[in-house]
Parts: structure tokens; sequence; C-alpha cells
């Protein structure tokens, strides 16, 4: 039976496929020491495949020595061009792959026996059997097996197969094929994916039973879908072949199973010229399961590469009318994919009265359209989502979509008006020839309407006045999909995004203002459409909010008194919502920057300047005054007079939000302020320029021998200067700096192993050390090849580093840094492993596709790439590395004695190349506010809990590193505890181009609580990255709030 379709976009296959998914088979993994590495393959293979000796006692002794011989033909050599096929009672034969004919040609004597008790299982054995199967199939595990295991096992399970009674229960033979299905889709070579597909098509051939056969085409599906691009081409066309030849079967479970391997299969030829009608030949089959799964392996065809024919528009738009809902969706899907294969393909409208010719894109179209008004909600929801799609299509029929009027009357026509026109003009009258032919003509036969023309009419306003959220959000986004390729659309289709603002779900109107946002470009907003966007300002949803903010700065206005509107109203939300303050700062600076004209008309208004009186003087701090300063310097940044405009007063505050808010104020040119960073901004180009200067010099510095740590502080210095100056390169840059400050704690400590007497350092420094380590694996991304191996050659020197301090400290246990040296080199080795594999299968690969482009592009690209293939590990690496893998009892004495010399002269560790790509996470805390925690004092009896809202900015965060993302809170009493937030909590920032890759922030709410203090005393709050049990890395500063449990009160 087929089960109902849960998903909108899933695929057919899981509504016909009653059986449960494969379970995929894995390979245990056996910590192999030494000793094991150098034994018998035999053995190996034993372990292996110990649970298929559960079927020998299935081997009956009539036919034991007839198995054994085919067997050991079976795992012969196969040659390169050749299918092995294996006869359970006979001689096996060796076809070519390419052959036409049958894949075994078998001697005399290959039919068995039915009542003989040697050739054949019982019932209570067949049972027993199906028992012994089921284990097998949850216990057996393989991956990565050769191939000599594998055709051992595949051909185990073929001979049992064979002597199975074709009259005799199917279960048994469904699950030997499940379980080949299972050898087949863990297949990595060629060679075994032809044998596995060879014995399928043989025993399929044989078989009778429809219920092994659906099953064996099912299998074959799985296997093409995961080993698809090791199958020879051949191979496909045979395959294809044979199921083709099962859709004649009487079951429609086999027809339909048949469909998804002639879709997974046929090659894109075959398909043009056969397989695309014969399977359009079963859109009419009586059984809906037929006809979804036809429509289904037809797009299918579509998406690997075949072309399909445009006579099949006909067909699907009449299986759009099933009655089915599985039909009518890939139906639907069939519309779409040809009215955009086919756009220009002209087509006959299908009304009677004039004929007329219209495009296959807007047929389509239309017909997309009229699926809004469909019964099933996946339905229209599939139908609102293709709609976006559809950018060919033409002005008029795009443009209905947005008149609901002519909903009222199905047909293009001339008005009445224009049709008496057109009498009058022609000075005709009624010949009489034809009856009632000057009949009043608004009274015309239903039948004579062009359903094709007026398909689309009121479509998307159907779409967003649907009952359901998820229609309603499909509608809107792709209402934003055509009106980012039309902008005359967009202007058209302004006022319906904005009567979204006041729908009831919040997803939906988070939809209409982002979408209004990315059509931004294209529109100028009116006065009435301004109050009902300024009424969704007060929304209690914060998101709500801020995505107003966004969109509000993206916009444009047509007049002063829209401007002063805007304006207005976002000072008043912010002083009912004080905590928007950020996104009301970027707002004004956004619209200050595209109304320069207007801000200029209104400023002395916004500033309170009076023409004759002096006004006093504004706290600066005030954040209303805040926005207005913001919104009237980033005007005056496009239109210089406005400076003349402001009173002396404001200069003095531009001095102090210039330094205080460079990223909203930006450079003018007004005395007093600072000029410095704009230096920098026309000095940006050279950063790169420098930063391969400090590098220079510090591979110089690594060539002295005295003095050498300072000079490599002052470089540290420069480096971590540069990145507070050039934001661009500020993740290069302290990368770099991080590097180099761990490279001089190393220095350091080194000399502390050159002598008995010498100082050992303490704990904190070894553990900055470690730490540094663990930033710089940790906290960066975009990292290649060579910076990865850098690093972890660092920690591995820090690692060696720290066990031979504390050997000779002879005060603490050496069994923690022992174990860390060991997981550290054991990790590197690993790392060099890997990637040299990965080398050497990808070169044929770079030979024929090009040079990578894949970490960066450009020069940085090409730098990038050869680093990435030339980094080696140094001879410090190397040496540790074999010391410590010919070490068989690696106690912390034994360690510390092999690798001392090998500290001692160590060399410096050279620095990376610069590499443009590199990211570091860094948080920014808004909520708690620094300068407001300091006067708002959180009050709460002990022992009870306060609630706190946090709010933070994460910049290049990845999304494995959310899992690791802590709230860290310190009291005054050094007690910490740390918060797990909710991946819920973390949504990306939005932009105007849409959501930020790797930009996130994380809004949530922390509990605080404490025993009785005596005065109020502050509460840090920070958040780090948990890398490791009891390792930590902060990103941030600690935000500080005053917090003071008070005394329960008594005798109340």
């Amino acid at each position: 039976m087929a089960l109902a379709i849960k998903k909108t976009h899933g695929s057919y296959v899981e509504t016909i496929d009653g059986a449960p998914p494969l379970k995929k088979l894995r390979l245990q993994t056996l910590a192999a020491s030494a000793i094991n590495r150098n034994k018998s393959k035999s053995k190996t293979t034993e372990k292996k495949l110990h649970v298929l000796s559960q079927l020998e006692p299935y081997f009956t002794s009539g036919t034991t020595d007839t198995i054994a011989g085919a067997g050991s033909c079976a795992i012969g050599d196969v040659g390169a061009g050749a299918s092995t096929v294996v006869d359970a009672n006979t001689s096996v034969t060796v076809v070519p792959a390419s052959g036409a004919g049958p894949l075994l040609s078998s001697g005399q004597g290959q039919q068995t026996t039915t009542g003989s008790s040697s050739t054949t299982i019982t019932g209570r054995s067949t049972k027993e059997l199906l028992e012994v199967l089921v284990k097998i199939t949850d216990e057996i595990t393989y991956e990565n097996v050769d191939l000599a295991e594998l055709k051992e096992a595949s051909t185990k399970i073929f001979q049992l197969y064979q002597l199975q009674d074709p009259d005799s229960d199917t279960s048994v033979r469904v699950k030997l094929l499940e379980l080949l299905c299972g050898l087949g889709c863990e297949c990595t070579t060629e060679q075994a994916v032809t044998l596995i597909i060879d014995y399928f098509m043989y025993l399929l051939r044989k078989e009778t039973a429809q219920k092994v056969l659906a099953k064996g085409m099912m299998c074959l599906y799985r296997i093409g879908q995961r080993r698809g691009h090791l199958v020879p081409m051949s191979y496909n066309t045979q395959v294809a072949h044979l199921a083709k030849e099962q859709l004649r079967s009487g079951s429609t479970h086999t027809q339909k199973n048949a469909m998804l391997v002639i879709g997974n299969f046929s090659t894109r030829l075959e398909s043009e010229r056969h397989y695309v009608w014969k399977l359009a030949f079963y859109i009419d089959s009586q059984d809906s399961g037929v006809r979804a799964q036809a429509l289904h392996a037809l797009l299918t065809l579509g998406e690997r590469g075949s072309k399909l024919p445009a006579v099949l528009y006909k067909r699907a738009v009449e299986a759009m009318k099933d009655d089915y809902e599985c039909v009518r969706m890939e139906a639907l899907r069939l519309v779409y994919v040809l009215g955009n294969c086919h756009p220009d393909h002209i087509i006959g409208s299908e009304g009677r009265g004039e004929q007329e010719d219209i495009r296959m894109i807007d047929a389509a179209f239309s017909k997309v359209c009229e699926s809004l008004c469909d019964l099933s909600l996946q339905i229209r929801v599939l139908a609102a989502e293709l709609l976006g799609g559809m950018t060919l299509v033409s002005r008029e029929f795009l443009n209905q979509t947005l008149d609901k009027k002519l909903m009222s009357n199905l047909r293009r026509k001339r008005t009445a008006h224009e049709r008496g026109a057109r009498l009058v003009t022609s000075g005709e009258w009624s010949s009489g020839k034809r009856w009632a032919d000057d009949a009043p003509q608004e009274h015309l036969d239903v039948r004579s309407i062009s359903i094709i023309a007026s398909g689309a009419c009121g479509a998307l306003i159907h779409g967003l006045e649907d009952e359901f959220l998820e229609v309603r959000t499909a509608a809107v986004a792709s209402m934003c999909k055509l009106a980012l390729s039309r902008p005359d659309f967009a202007v058209t289709s302004l006022d319906f995004l904005v009567d979204m603002f006041n729908d009831e779900i919040e997803d939906v109107r988070l939809k209409a203002i982002y979408s209004l946002t990315a059509i931004a470009r294209h529109i100028v907003l009116r006065e009435d459409q301004l109050e009902i966007m300024l009424s969704s300002l007060e929304d209690y949803s914060v998101d709500v909010r801020e995505g107003l903010h966004l969109m509000l700065g993206a916009c444009r206005v047509s007049t002063q008194t829209c401007l002063l509107m805007v304006v207005q109203k976002l000072l008043d939300v912010l002083a009912k919502y004080p905590q928007d303050r950020h996104s009301t700062y970027a707002c004004m600076r956004k619209i200050g920057q595209k109304h320069s004209h207007l801000v200029m008309a209104v400023a002395q208004h916004l500033l309170y300047v009076h023409p004759f009186f002096e006004t006093p003087e504004r706290d600066v701090e005030d954040p209303a005054y805040l926005c207005v300063l913001i919104l009237v310097f980033n005007a005056a940044e496009h239109l210089v007079p406005i400076i003349s405009l402001l009173p002396t007063a404001t200069h003095r505050h531009y001095a102090y939000l210039r330094d205080s808010m460079p990223h909203l104020v930006p450079q003018l040119p007004i005395e007093g302020a600072s000029s410095s960073n704009g230096m920098v901004v026309q000095a940006a180009g050279k950063s790169a320029n420098y930063l391969q200067m400090i590098l220079n010099h510090i591979e110089e510095i690594f060539t002295m021998t005295d003095e050498r740590v300072a000079l490599l502080q002052t470089a540290q210095s420069n480096l971590q200067r540069l990145g507070a100056i050039d934001s661009d390169m500020y993740g290069t840059s302290n990368f770099l700096e991080t590097f180099l400050a761990a490279q001089i704690q190393i220095e350091q400590m080194q000399r502390c192993t050159s002598t008995q007497r010498s100082r050992v350092p303490l704990k904190e420094s070894l553990a900055a050390l470690i730490r540094n380590c663990l930033k710089l694996q940790h906290t960066f991304s975009g990292l290649n090849y060579g910076d990865i191996l850098q690093v972890k050659q660092l920690r591995l020197r820090a690692c060696a580093l720290h066990l031979v301090l504390v050997v000779r400290d002879r005060s603490q246990s050496a069994l923690g840094p022992c174990q860390m040296l060991l997981q550290t080199a054991g990790d590197i080795s690993a790392f060099i492993k890997a990637n040299s594999k990965e080398d050497e299968e990808q070169q044929p690969m770079q030979l024929l596709s090009g040079p990578d482009v894949s970490i960066s592009n450009g020069k940085a690209s090409s730098l990038s790439h050869t680093t990435s293939a030339n980094a080696q590990p140094d001879s410090f690496t190397r040496q540790l590395l074999s010391k410590l893998d010919a070490i068989t009892d690696p106690k912390p004495g034994r360690v510390f004695r092999e690798i001392l010399p090998l500290v001692q002269h160590a060399p410096p560790l050279a620095l990376p190349p610069a590499n443009d790509k590199i990211r570091r996470c860094v948080a920014n805390i808004l909520e708690p506010c620094p300068l407001q925690s300091q006067d708002n004092v959180i009050k709460v009896t002990a022992g009870l809990i306060a609630a706190v809202p946090f709010v933070a900015e994460i910049d290049n965060l990845l999304e494995s590193q959310k899992a690791d993302m802590r709230i860290k809170i310190k009291y005054p009493d050094q007690h910490m505890h740390t918060v797990v937030p909710k991946m819920s909590d973390f949504k990306p920032i939005m932009t105007e181009q849409g959501e930020h890759e790797t930009n996130v922030r994380l809004r949530t709410t922390i509990l605080v609580s404490h025993s009785v203090w005596t005065e109020a005393s502050l509460v840090e709050i920070q958040l780090c990255l948990a890398v490791r049990p009891g390792s930590e890395l902060e990103l941030c500063k600690p935000a500080k709030v005053l917090f003071a449990p008070k005394p329960v009160r008594r005798g109340i």
C-alpha cells in the first residue's frame, strides 16, 4: 500500500516503499596493535565474516561438493571487461559486460528436484533459516571490505538463494536479496559493483514471485543511488532493460520499483529515445501509485540531463486533474519543469471561440497558479513555492496574479465599451446569418472562456490570504523572487507585502519584512504605506522590531513628511524599548546615508535649533539625541553643506561620538575631531604589504642568537596593533600574533631545560602556553593545510616541553602531561597520513579539473594552494614521532629520557605564511549594557533567582562550535558556573542581502542567585568556548552587573 506523503518536497520513493529504510552496514573498527597488524589475511577475513558462518548448516550434504566447486570459480579473477555469474548446480560462464544476451549460459542438469531432500530446504529449515537471516541482518557489519571477502560473501548468499524452492515462502529470498543489496551498497570498486549487479540480474530473470521481483528492483535502485558512479555504461543499459521488462508485470508494486530503476539507471540517449515514451504510457494507468511513479520517473530523467519533449505538457495538465493528491503533486512538478525547459514553445489555447497561441511558460504559470486553489495543503504549498522559479513568464501574466477582480469571470475579453465602439465604427448591421450574433455580450457561455489565459488571475492574492501559514509564507517568498527579477512587479506587489505586516503569525510577518528588505532598491515608500509599517514597530517580538529597523534602513521615502514620520516613530519606540538602541542606531545611519537632501531640510527641526534664540545644549548620552546626531552626521557625509547648519555644541559632540562610535559616525571635515582613522582608511591597501614586512623581519630575528625574545615581542605588538587598525586583517594578524606569543613562551621555557639548576616556570605559564595552542586550534576558521599543520606542530612542541618541565620539577605527577603528549602525537601522525593519502587520490583529478580555488580567489588562492601542497613536518616533528613510535612501554620517565635531547636543541618553528581568509570567532555582549549596568542594581531576596536578559553578537561562528558555546558567570567570591544556551537561541544576523553565513545573535535569559551580601557587588558574565573539560576559551571581555541579594524579611 502506498503511504501518505508527509513532506512537501519529499521524493515519491517514500510514498511507495512500504519497507523500512535499508540499514547501513557498518564496519566494527578494532584497535589493532603492532602484533595484530602482522597477522595473516585469512584470520582477518574470518573475523569480519564470522556471522555468515551461521549459514553453513543450511548447505545440505548432497550439494556441498557442487557448491564448493562453484564457489571456487566464483571468487576467481574477473576480467575488467567481463562479468562472472555463478550457478550453484552447474558450471560458471564468463560473459562480456557489453553482451546483450543472457548473463549465464548453463549446461544440462540445472533444474533442481523439488522433492529431493539433498538439493532443497524443507519447510522447517526454511523457518529456521529465516530466523538466522534476521539475526545476521542485525549483527553483520561490513565496510571497506576488500574484493576477495566481498566475492566470498556474495557468492555464499547467491548459492543459498538458488537452493530455495521457487514455490516456498518468499520471505527467505527477500531477506537474501536484502543482504546482497547491503554488500552492493558498500562496494568501493567497479569490479565489485558489477559482480553484485550480475547476481541480481541473473536471479531476477529466473524469478517469478512478484514480491521478490519488487524487492529486487528496489535493491537495484538503492545500489544505483549509493554506487551509481561506479556502474559502467553497459550495465546501466542492461539494468534499465531488465526494469523495462518488469513494467509488464501484473504487480503494481513491481511496476513502481521498476520505474525507479529506469529513472536511476537509463542513459540519456536511451531515455530520450525509448523510456520517456514508455513511462508516458503509464501516466494513464489504473493504479494511482503507478501514475504518480511514472511522472516521478520522468522528472528524474529530466534531472539527470534528459530533455523531456514538449508534447508531454498536455499529458501533465490532464494529470493535474487526477483525484489522488500524489498524482497531482508530481504532475504539478512536471508542468513546472516543462515550462522552464521549453519557455518559448507555442501551444494552442483550450477554449472555444477565438483561438490564441500562447507560450508554454505562460501556460504552465497559469496552471501552477490554478493549483493554489487545490484542496490539498501540500499542493498549495508546492504551487506557491514553484511560482518563484518561473521568472521567464510574460509581464501580463505576472501582473494578473495580483488582480483579483478578474476572478469573477475567468476569461480574456474586450470590455462592453470596446465592443460597442468597434460595432459603431464598423457601420455594420446584424446580418441575421448567425443566430443571436447581436445578443448582449455579458451573457457568454462559460465553455468559451480561455482557461489558460485566466488561470493566473489573483493567484498570489489567494496564496497570501490562505488559512495556512505555510502557504502564506511560500507565497511571500515567491513574490519576493519574482519582484527581484522584475522591478516593475516589485512596485506593484509593494502594497500586498506591506499588508502582510499585519499577519497574525510572527514567522509570516518576518518573512514579509525580509522580502521587502530584499526588494527595497526597486521601491519608494509612500505615506499610507509607512503608516502600516510604523504601526508594526510596537510589536512585542524583538525579532520583528529589528527586522523593521533593517527594512526601514534599506528603503527610501518620498517626502519630508515621511522622513519625519519615520524618525519620530523610531524615537517613540526607542523610549518604550530601550534595548533596541543598537538596531535603531544602525537604522538611523542607513536612513541618513540614503536621504541626505531630505535630512538637510529637517535637520534644524530635529535638533531644535531656533532661528533667534540659543537653545540649551542637549545631553550627549540621551539615546534619542544620539539617534538624531547619527542621522545628521551620516547625511552630512554625502551632503557637506549640512555641517554649516549645525550648532556649535554639535561639533564638540561629533568629536566625542567619532571616538566612541566610529562604526556609526563617519569622518567629516569638522575641526577638533580626530582624523587618524581617516588616514588609516586611506592606507588600508598597504596593510598586506606591512604584514609581509613584519613576517620578513621575524624570519630575520629567528636567525639571531642574542636578544631574540625582545625583538619578537616588538613584532608581536606590531601585529596586535595592525589587527586593531585594519578590521579586514584582524583574523590574519591575530592568528600570527597568537602563534608568535606561543613561540616566545616556548623559547623562554626552553632555556629552563638546558641546566639542572634552572628555575622551573610556574604552572600559570604552562597553562597559558597550552591555552594559546588551544586558541589557535579552535577559535580560528579558514585555515588551510599548511596553517593547521603548523598549529599541530606547535602544540606538539608545547606538550613535549610541558612533560619535560613537569618531570624535572618532580613536584607533580607526569602521567597527565605524558598522556597528552601521546594523544597529540597520534593526532598529528593521523593528520599527516590522511592528508598524504588525499593528495595521492586528488592529484589525477586536479590535473583534469585545473587549479584549486576552494580556499580563496586571486593571488591569495594560489598562495594558499601552494602552501597546502608543499607543507611538510619539520625535522623536530619527524624525529619526535619516530622516537615515540619506537617506545613499547610509554611511561613518563622513559618518554622523558627519549625526548629530552630533542626538546633542548629544538630549532624555532617558522610562522605560517599570511592567509587573508583566516577569521577569528569573537563575541560582543550587548545586554547587559556596560553603561547602564553600573547604575541599575539587580535586587533579589537571597536564595531566590533573578532573570537577567542576555544578548550577544558572535562573529565567524561555525555550526560545529554552537554546541561548545558556554555562558560563564563569575561571582565576587570566585564561585563560577556555566550555562549551556539552547540551539534555538542562536539566530543568524539578517542583512540587506539576507542571512549572514557565520555571524549569529545569541538571545537568552540567564539566572543569577546567591546567598546574602552586605552590599551590591559586580557579577561578571562572559561568553566562552568549552573546547575540552576544564579548558574554556574566552571570546570577549566580561560584562559586569551589580547584584545585591537581600536578606529575607521576617515577621510579615
